[in-house]
């Protein structure tokens, strides 16, 4: 495939600016500010759209950098290439209207096999279809880390590893060619974090009532505390006025009993020493039978002090019982719930293990994803000797030998073999990292497009090469025979080029 033209009819700065472009290395030459990397942006549009970005990324995405500037109610532009002699356009308004993509064939250049120029051009009903077979079926991630190399960032992502399983696992002879093994992984992950999510939910749900739980628990079983001091409380402010009083009954007792014991003593003394030194009987008689008298009387009344001696030993009736009781049916209630609660904990407990399931169907799914990994490894393992030979000898030309093979693995790890060592990325220069990346993403590229030659668009990507490995480089370019779109505000890569011409 080669682009013939770009036409940007509203798009960032440009107005109705058309660039034409030619077979072989193109160099889009100016300063900072001139829009080169706006050029470049819409090469990608073009084959692929711009998708608007959500959140807070919807103010600085592509697609809100590249509004018009003049006209931002009309964002659209076209582009027209050539496969095998057949021209097609391709026209696209970004704006989301209607009809965003439209892709037309308008005939066949002069000299490619038996066909002129057509009189009518052909729309095609399924766009997007046509462009993807235009493509070679290379996806936006695997062609922003290979031939569309953006400014400052030579060096691949995760999607290319991706993208290069994909095609190999797909490859395989052993597998149907139509099985996606990065979408059935992709599949299986979402479907995997889906369920990871659900027990998030489930145990942060269940957690929430636990606390509840003991939260409950814990006041109910303080409450029963607060209850038993209450009761212990009123059982001693009951018993301490009866044992006041019980110690206050010896003490009565004993002081009437002397004071009677003491009449009874006198009464006796008078009436003797009266009979014995009176000589009047009747004086004698009137004191005996005053004596008499008096016993009569008194003895009653010792009786009767007794009586009541006995009566304050007796039992007064317990006005606390009924407190106590109401006390008691009290801690009785907290206990009954307290036990409830426990149970309520326990079942909680037994459900939060279960989880209807959803740990057995994380490790299945964890389970499937790691075999799949394990087959399509077997599978890079076997197939990828092809990228890694491809790559190596792209960087056995840049760097004159110096370095002559390059190995990347199922988990993209890259490393680069000497004459002496194995090494790592970090143990290579700036200069030699990016000489690394570049063969890299020129051999990715060669494998992902399925047999279609693609241009290579290039956004100063050799701003920090010297010119040694400048020179490798354009001269790796011009020997692929490919079509090249180099961006650069430096004028050496034209200088070098007119002389390795």
């Amino acid at each position: 495939m080669e682009i013939q033209e770009l036409f940007l009819k509203h798009y960032g700065k440009f107005e109705n600016h058309r660039i034409p472009l030619k077979t072989g290395i193109n160099i889009i030459y100016g300063g900072n500010e001139t829009g080169k990397t706006t050029i470049h942006s819409f090469i990608r549009a073009m084959f692929f759209g711009l998708n608007r970005a959500r959140g807070r990324a919807a103010h600085t995405d592509e697609y809100q950098v590249r509004q018009p500037w003049e006209t931002p109610g009309a964002f659209l532009g076209s582009m027209r290439i050539q496969e095998n002699g057949a021209v097609y356009r391709i026209d696209r308004c970004f704006d989301r209207s209607t009809k965003p993509l439209t892709v037309t064939r308008e005939g066949v250049m002069p000299g490619y096999g038996m066909y002129e120029m057509e009189e009518e051009s052909v729309e095609y009903a399924q766009p997007e279809r046509v462009l993807g077979e235009l493509l070679g079926q290379m996806s936006e991630a695997a062609f922003v880390n290979t031939v569309f190399v953006p400014q400052a960032k030579a060096e691949t992502d995760e999607a290319l590893a991706m993208e290069l399983r994909r095609f190999m696992v797909n490859s395989d002879s052993t597998l149907d060619g139509q099985i996606d093994v990065t979408a059935a992984l992709q599949g299986l992950r979402k479907k995997k974090k889906q369920f990871e999510q659900k027990k998030k939910k489930e145990d942060e749900r269940m957690e929430e009532a636990i606390e509840k739980k003991q939260a409950q628990a814990e006041l109910i079983r303080s409450e029963m505390e607060l209850l038993q001091r209450q009761k212990g409380i009123s059982a001693y402010d009951m018993r301490r006025p009866l044992q006041e009083r019980e110690g206050q009954q010896p003490e009565r007792a004993t002081h009437l009993k002397w004071i009677l014991e003491g009449l009874l003593l006198l009464a006796g003394i008078l009436a003797f020493a009266c009979a014995f030194f009176l000589t009047d009987w009747k004086i004698r008689v009137f004191l005996g039978v005053f004596g008499a008298v008096f016993l009569a009387l008194i003895y009653p009344v010792h009786l009767l002090m007794g009586a009541q001696v006995d009566e304050e030993e007796e039992p007064e009736p317990d006005w606390g019982d009924e407190r106590g009781r109401y006390l008691q049916e009290e801690i009785q209630g907290r206990e009954e719930q307290y036990q409830r609660l426990q149970d309520e904990l326990e079942e909680l407990y037994h459900s939060h293990v279960r989880l209807d399931g959803t740990d057995t169907e994380i490790a299945a799914l964890t389970m499937a994803i790691d075999r799949i990994c394990e087959l399509s490894s077997g599978i890079y393992a076997k197939s990828g000797g092809l990228l890694n030979r491809r790559a190596s000898e792209i960087l056995r030309e840049l760097t004159g030998g110096a370095y002559d093979r390059i190995v990347l693995d199922e988990t993209a790890e890259i490393r680069i073999h000497t004459p002496q060592r194995v090494l790592g990325l970090h143990q290579v220069s700036g200069g030699t990292l990016q000489q690394i990346y570049f063969a890299l993403r020129m051999a990715s590229g060669e494998l992902l497009s399925e047999g279609r030659v693609l241009p290579i668009v290039l956004d100063e990507t050799f701003a920090m090469y010297d010119d040694v490995r400048l020179e490798a480089a354009l001269r790796w370019l011009k020997k692929s025979g490919r079509q090249v779109i180099l961006f650069t505000c430096q004028k050496r890569e034209r200088e070098i080029l007119e002389r390795i011409s």
